[in-house]
C-alpha cells in the first residue's frame, strides 16, 4: 500500500514535496528513497545503502509518497470547510501525545481542534491529520493506525473495501463510523466516517483528490480491476489503472 499525499510546487520557498517527506519522515521515523524519480518514505534498515533515484522498495508493505498529483492550488484543504475537504486522512497513533504535539508544532504543523480523545492538526501544507496516544506503540514510536475515508454511507463504503481487500473482520461498526481490520501489522486499518463534502473528481483541480492510495496485489492488477468492476468502482480515464471508490475517492493498481 502506498498512500500518496498531494504537495504544493512550493512551501515557504522550498520544493513542496521535500518539506512533507521531511516533516513526515520526521514523524513517522521513515527513510526517504527516490525509485524512478518518486520521492517515497518508508521503514529502511540502518544499513540498507541506497542511493537516489537507483533503489527498490526495499519490500515495506506500506509506504507515504509525495507528490504534485492530487494537488490543487486552486482548492487546498482547509479543514473543516466541507468546500474545502480532505476526504482521506490519517490517524496516527503515538506513544507519547505532549511530546508528538511538540514535535509536528516545532515542524509548522497547526493545532486544529483538541477533540479531548485525540487531536487534529494540519500538515505544512494544510492536510489534517489525527494524532491518538497509544501507549502500547512505544517500542515502535508513532504510527499510521488508520486510513479514515469521508463518505455519505461508512457501511456501504466500508462493503466495497471488505470485497475488494478481502477484508474479513469489522473492529466497529455504526450508520456514522466503521473500521475494517486489515489484519496485517504493517499495515493501517481503514476507517469510514460519515460526512457531507465536496467529492473528488479526480483530476479536476476544482474538485482535487489531496490523497490517494496505490494499492498492489499478489493476484496481479488484471484480477484487481476486475473486483473492483465488479463491486462498483468507476474506472478513471486517464490511467489505465485509476479507479474510483464508488464514493469518489480515486485509487490506483
Amino acid at each position: 500500500m502506498t498512500i500518496t499525499i498531494g504537495c504544493p510546487e512550493l512551501l515557504d520557498g522550498k520544493e513542496g514535496r521535500r518539506v512533507l517527506a521531511a516533516f513526515y519522515g520526521e514523524l513517522l521515523g521513515l527513510r526517504a528513497f527516490e525509485p524512478y524519480g518518486w520521492l517515497k518514505l518508508a521503514k529502511r534498515p540502518p544499513d540498507d545503502d541506497y542511493v537516489a533515484g537507483h533503489t527498490t522498495d526495499g519490500g515495506s508493505k506500506l509506504q507515504l509518497a509525495l507528490d504534485g498529483d492530487g494537488w490543487s492550488d486552486q482548492r487546498p484543504p482547509r479543514w473543516p470547510d466541507p468546500e474545502y475537504p480532505q476526504q482521506i486522512h490519517l490517524d496516527i497513533f503515538v506513544p507519547d501525545a505532549q511530546a508528538a504535539d511538540k514535535l509536528v508544532t516545532s515542524m509548522g504543523a497547526a493545532l486544529l481542534a483538541d477533540q479531548g480523545d485525540f487531536r487534529t492538526y494540519a500538515d505544512p501544507a494544510g492536510h489534517p491529520f489525527c494524532l491518538y496516544p497509544n501507549p502500547v506503540a512505544a517500542s515502535e514510536g508513532p504510527v499510521v493506525g488508520r486510513l479514515v475515508f469521508d463518505c455519505f454511507s461508512p457501511r456501504a463504503l466500508a462493503s466495497f473495501y471488505e470485497g475488494f481487500l478481502g477484508v474479513q473482520k469489522r473492529l466497529e461498526d455504526s450508520p456514522g463510523w466503521v473500521v475494517l481490520d486489515l489484519d496485517d501489522d504493517d499495515l493501517p486499518n481503514l476507517a469510514f466516517q460519515h460526512a457531507q463534502f465536496r467529492a473528488a473528481r479526480w483530476p479536476d483541480p476544482a474538485y482535487p483528490a489531496q490523497l490517494h492510495v496505490d494499492y498492489r496485489f499478489p493476484d496481479g492488477f488484471q484480477a484487481a480491476m476486475a473486483r473492483a468492476e465488479r463491486l462498483g468502482a468507476v474506472h478513471v480515464p486517464v490511467r489505465e489503472v485509476t479507479y474510483a471508490d464508488p464514493a469518489g475517492h480515486p485509487f490506483c493498481l
